[in-house]
Order: structure tokens, then C-alpha cells, then sequence
């Protein structure tokens, strides 16, 4: 069953319903849906699918000659064509102008990596063949690094000639509840804190289970998949693994600024920032600014910090890495038990700040709340932090706190966010403010809110979000 991707979706229907020949490239690190959502889009399509492999060129272009060939059927009575460039040609020359063709080649790094003329040939072929066709190229890859710095970039022979990009992300919260069966929003939001937002970590989750066995078996266990999924991954895309491992271990455990990461790890400070510039580059870690501060004044302060970008990884470094020797010698319970069940309500409420962002994010796409953001995110300064601030563009501001704790949030929170929020720095129209509890709220607050244009208050409770009360909006 396919879940999720509804705007994906949406943007591949478009481009293949247009009237004009589409060159599309689809990328994002593995096991992020790429090859799911492409085979999910050309279902019922004319489409010659191609996934390559690590192999030489010469046995590339034979099977994908034995795709194209099962496609043709008949046309074609040669098993191999003699280059690539035969081949897109052939392409070409039998399209059907009364449906469009769907030509994917999925994986092309590999197909590059074989031969590294391939790009220019397929440049040549769409400048003088392909684009005033009937059809719609996809080529898709999981080396973050190779598609946005050798194939997107000006010094590429197909920059330029692409009609559409498409960055896959992790599925929203939302989203990813359809790989979790019937539960609570605790019991969800558990699993997503957990297993992230990545389709295929998500879909090692056994709906009948409960979350300690789906921890015990999906994770812990020393021959599960995803016990060696980091380490599979890191390999994949990157050298001096150990390094990696470090500042990744580094961040997942609270040190956010590059002389903690140096105190922690020993990497000399002139080296850190290529290391980890590689790794938001791979979509595990990301640089995190103050919401009121404008993009072009970062570069100007020290007050960005670095964390864990994937809620997985986040979990491994902090609960899996470092009890690698005791996990392998089969302490599984004693970890899963007395560390990470005894640490867990910590660790999912930095998660909840992250889905209740999206929360907004959604609400403010829907019109729902007074305000249309332009901008969401965290804030703070020395001693002072805001789980959610965001703004539109004259100004107004909500601000945002979030308890992933087992008490109703009263009155006193609403005032500690008020008060913070009068230290931002920067001119406010007018002020609302939202509060997302896992436990509801006081009935002096839920009085208060009623009574109130400011205050918006979303429950998180039962199985599925409730707002309590929205202010009109202005």
C-alpha cells in the first residue's frame, strides 16, 4: 500500500499532463520513497523504468537495451544497441505523439559513474530530439551530493535543460500515521519520534506489536536492518566513517556550537566545518537560526547552532551507538528498559516541538489561524526560548509553547509565554499565541481562551489533534 506523498504526486501529474516534453530530476538520500513514489506515479502510463546498479558500462547499456528492447517488443531485433546515444536515439525516433512516454532512469549516479559522457550525450539528445517530444524524462538518485553539486550545477552539461526538480523529504507526522495502525497519538507520536519520518524505516513498524517489541526486534536486535542502517548509510555516501561518527554522536548529545563538537570529538576546528557540511548536505544534520534572525544577517552571528535533522539518527547516537558492546552481547532489555523507556518522554518532547511547527505550518496553509506565516521556527537568547515563533509580512506574530508531559497545561505557561515573548527583539504588530499539550489543559485556561482573541490551544490527547479554541481571525 502506497502512503502519503499527495503533493508529489500532484507535481509529477502535472508535469506529465502538460503540453510540452518534461526533464524532471527526482533525488533524496535513500530509503526516502524515491523509487516507491515513481513507480506509484507511472502506474497505467506508458513508461520505460530503468533502476541502475553498480556494474560496468558496457553491462549498463545492455540492460537497459534489454528494457527498452521489452518495451518496443517487435521493433527492436537487436538484444544491445551499440552506444548511448543509439539508444536515446531509438527512444526518440518511436515515440507516440498521442501519449506521452515516461522514460525513468532511476539510480543515474551509477549509470555515471560507469561513464561519465552520459550526461552530455543525454544533453545532446534532448537539445536535438527530445525536447519538442511527447515525453517526460525522470532521472532520480540517492547520492545527495552527486545530484546537486554535479548534475544541477552550471558546470553540468544538463544544467539548464531540466523543467522540474523534485527534493524528496521525510513524510510529515500525519503522513507517516498510516504505517502505524489504530493508536493514540502518544503511541503515534512515540513511533514517529523513533523511527522518523523516512517510509522505509516506518514501514519496518508491526502495527500488532507494541512499541518495546517493535524497538526490540526493528532496532536492538544486533541482526535487524536498522540496527545497521547508520552505519550502511555513512559507508554508502561518505569516507573517514569514524569522523562522521563522532560529530554525529557529538550533536546528537547536546553539543550545538563548533568548539563543543571540537572539545568533544578532537577533529581539528579547520576540518569540522567540511565535515559537517557533508552531512547537511546528506540531510542528518542541519544549521538552526533564531527565527527573527533574517537570512542575510546569518553569516554575521554566532548564534546558529547544529542538530540532528533525522529523528532516527537522533535516536541511534543517543540510545544505540553509544551501548553498541552491551547491545551486541545481548543486553537488549536492559537498554531498552532502564535507558531508553526510562529516558523516552524527554526525547519525544523535543520531536513534538518539531511536529507542532508543522501543526502551524498546515494551519496557517489553511487559513485557520489569524495569522499567514512567512517564516516558523524556534527562538531564543542566552536563557530565553520559544518552542514556536512565527510571523507574517506586516509583522504579526504567534508564538508557541509545547508540554509533552503527563499534566494539563494551566494559566502560569500562557504567562511565561507571554513575558518571553516581549524579548524578541525586533517590532511586533500584535501578538497570538498557541499551546500544544499532550495532556489537555486547565479549566481556568480553556475560560481564559474563551474569552480571549489572542489564544489558540490544540489538545493532543486522544487520537486526533482537537482545537480547543481558535480566535477569530482579523
Amino acid at each position: 500500500m502506497f502512503i502519503g506523498r499527495k503533493e508529489e504526486l500532484k507535481f509529477l501529474e502535472e508535469k506529465y499532463t502538460s503540453s510540452k516534453a518534461e526533464f524532471i530530476v527526482l533525488y533524496g538520500r535513500r530509503r526516502i520513497g524515491k523509487t516507491a513514489l515513481i513507480r506509484e506515479f507511472i502506474k497505467n502510463k506508458s513508461h520505460i523504468f530503468y533502476s541502475a546498479v553498480q556494474i560496468t558500462d558496457s553491462v549498463q547499456l545492455a540492460k537497459m537495451s534489454s528494457i527498452v528492447s521489452q518495451y518496443y517488443k517487435n521493433e527492436i531485433y537487436n538484444d544491445r544497441f551499440s552506444d548511448w546515444e543509439a539508444l536515446f536515439r531509438f527512444i526518440s525516433n518511436h515515440i507516440n505523439k498521442d501519449e506521452k512516454l515516461i522514460l525513468v532512469m532511476d539510480e543515474f549516479p551509477y549509470m555515471v559513474q560507469g561513464n561519465n559522457s552520459i550526461p552530455s550525450i543525454l544533453q545532446k539528445c534532448w537539445d536535438n530530439h527530445f525536447y519538442n517530444q511527447n515525453i517526460m524524462i525522470i532521472i532520480c538518485g540517492s547520492s545527495m551530493s552527486f545530484m546537486e553539486k554535479k548534475i544541477l550545477s552550471e558546470k553540468n552539461p544538463l544544467y539548464g535543460r531540466t523543467t522540474g526538480m523534485l527534493k524528496m523529504r521525510e513524510l510529515d507526522f500525519e503522513s507517516a500515521r498510516g504505517f502505524m495502525g489504530k493508536g493514540s497519538l502518544e503511541d503515534h507520536l512515540n513511533y514517529y519520534s523513533v523511527f522518523s519520518g523516512v517510509p522505509y524505516y516506518l514501514s519496518m513498524i508491526n502495527p500488532n506489536a507494541s512499541f518495546e517489541d517493535n524497538l526490540r526486534k526493528n532496532i536492538l536486535s544486533n541482526n535487524s536492518v536498522l540496527f545497521n542502517e547508520v552505519e550502511f548509510l555513512l559507508k554508502q555516501e561518505l569516507r573517514e566513517v569514524n569522523q562522521y561518527n563522532a560529530i554525529i554522536e557529538s550533536i546528537a548529545l547536546g553539543d550545538t556550537k563548533i568548539n563543543e563538537i571540537y572539545q568533544k570529538t578532537g577533529i581539528e576546528k579547520t576540518k569540522l566545518p567540511f565535515y559537517i557540511n557533508n552531512l547537511i548536505d546528506l540531510g542528518i544534520v542541519k544549521k538552526e537560526y533564531p527565527a527573527t534572525i533574517k537570512i542575510k544577517e546569518q553569516g554575521k552571528t554566532r548564534s546558529g547552532i547544529y542538530k540532528i535533522d533525522n529523528s532516527y539518527f537522533k535516536f541511534y547516537y543517543a540510545y544505540v551507538y553509544p551501548y553498541m558492546s552491551e547491545l551486541l552481547e545481548g543486553s537488549v532489555d536492559i537498554i531498552l528498559e532502564d535507558v531508553i523507556l526510562e529516558r523516552l518522554p524527554m526525547f519525544v518532547s523535543n520531536e513534538f516541538e518539531k511536529i507542532a511547527i508543522d501543526k502551524v505550518r498546515e494551519l496557517g496553509k489553511d487559513k485557520i489561524i489569524p495569522i499567514r506565516p512567512i517564516k516558523i521556527g524556534r527562538w531564543w537568547d542566552k536563557d530565553k526560548e520559544i518552542d514556536i515563533t512565527a510571523f507574517d509580512i506586516k509583522n504579526n506574530f504567534l508564538f508557541g509553547e509545547c508540554k509533552w508531559r503527563n499534566e494539563k497545561i494551566g494559566m502560569k505557561i500562557l504567562e511565561q509565554l507571554k513575558t518571553k515573548s516581549c524579548n524578541i527583539g525586533v517590532p511586533v504588530n500584535s501578538s497570538y499565541y498557541i499551546l500544544f499539550s499532550k495532556s489537555g489543559f486547565t479549566e481556568d485556561l480553556i475560560r481564559y481562551a474563551s474569552n480571549s482573541s489572542e489564544v489558540i490551544l490544540v489538545d493532543y490527547s486522544g487520537h486526533e489533534p482537537q482545537i480547543i479554541h481558535m480566535p477569530s481571525k482579523n
